[in-house]
Formats: C-alpha cells, structure tokens, sequence
C-alpha cells in the first residue's frame, strides 16, 4: 500500500469559528470500545511495544516522505513517533491507530482519522509496512475505520487524497466502496514540492 493516503501533521489543528458551518463541533474521538477486529487484524492503541514496525515503516522511503514516520530511526524517535499518535487523540485531533495481525498482535501500520475544520467531515490516513502488503490488511484496516467513525460517531463524510500515480491505493479505496470525486491540483506538499492528489470520499449514506 505504500504511503497510501496523506494523513495530518504532529500538532493538533484549533478549530475555526465562522458562520456558515465551517465550525468543528465534533467531540474528540475516542478509541473503539470495543477494539475494532477482523480475522486478519485488530485496530488498536499504540505502544512502545511497537517499535520495530516504526523501524520498518522508515525503509520505505515514501512513508516518511508524506507522513511523520522518521526516515533515519532511532529508538528516541520511534518512542517520540507513537507518543505523537497518542497526541492526536488527547489534543482532538483525530484519532491514530496500529493495524496489528489478529493473532500476534504484532503492529502492521496505521490507520489515521482526522478532525478537520468543517462539521461532519473527517479526512483518512493509511500506510502498512512492505512486509504487509497484498495480504488484505489494508482493505480490512480501512473497512473496520471507515464503517465505525461514519456510523458509531458525528462524522458523516469521511475523505482520502492520493497521489494519482499511487495505483495501489487507488485499487484499495475504490474496493472500499470509496467514489473517486476529482483531482485536486498542486494539493498535496511532500518534501517542499507540490504535487496533485486524486480525492476519494465515502459519506454515511453509503454505508445504508
């Protein structure tokens, strides 16, 4: 899956305050409870425990590219990675999940949802290790976020932007019942370049 969708950066974002509905009135979101689960994986809080997937996320240099990932680890800095994801639940950010193997519960990668400015609406983050990939993870990881944080809080409308030559992540969230909406021009910042994004979107009425 690569650096699949883009996700938020470390720092939670204030929320806007102006009168055509641009207000974010969303409580902060809370971790599943309980955990959200399929055969393949479970979606859960982070841990220091989960290190070594930090460590393997780095070697694909496109991970890091797009995402606070540390493209030269260490074990300071994977510590200061997954304290970051916890920041984003208790500062409201948004929410940061490890995709763990159901069995092993060995962390995967991530699952991001978003708190963005305006109301209902909530932007998704994804990215597995190489080791990961074409198993089925990704389309479980993003099918178990999507359903809940569309039917089980206030978000009704949940997004993802993708590079356009991303072909793996396009495949994936159109299996995910996501509708490709457009191109974004010079969207996305990676690396202090600009680059277009492809913009999905799967909205609660979808999911009836």
């Amino acid at each position: 899956m690569g650096k699949g969708s883009r996700g938020a950066g470390d720092l939670p974002v204030a929320p806007s305050s102006d009168r055509f509905g641009m207000r974010q009135s969303l409580m902060p979101l809370d971790y599943p409870d309980p955990e959200l689960t399929s055969d393949l994986i479970r979606l859960r809080k982070w841990t220091y425990n989960d290190l070594p997937c930090v460590e393997a996320a780095g070697t694909d240099p496109k991970i890091p590219q797009g995402t606070t990932v540390p493209p030269l680890y260490t074990e300071e800095e994977g510590r200061a990675f997954i304290e970051r994801q916890w920041g984003r639940q208790i500062g409201g950010q948004g929410l940061s999940m490890a995709v763990a193997d159901a069995g092993t519960n060995e962390a995967k990668g991530l699952v991001f949802l978003g708190l963005g400015r305006i109301r209902g609406h909530c932007r998704l983050g994804y990215w597995l290790i190489p080791a990961a990939r074409r198993q089925g993870l990704g389309t479980d990881a993003i099918g178990l976020a999507s359903r809940w944080v569309l039917t089980a809080t206030d978000v009704h409308r949940l997004v993802a932007e993708v590079e356009p030559s991303n072909v793996g992540s396009l495949a994936l969230l159109r299996k995910c019942g996501f509708t490709e909406e457009g191109l974004l021009r010079s969207w996305l910042w990676i690396e202090d370049e600009l680059f277009d994004a492809t913009q999905f979107s799967l909205l609660r009425t979808d999911l009836m």
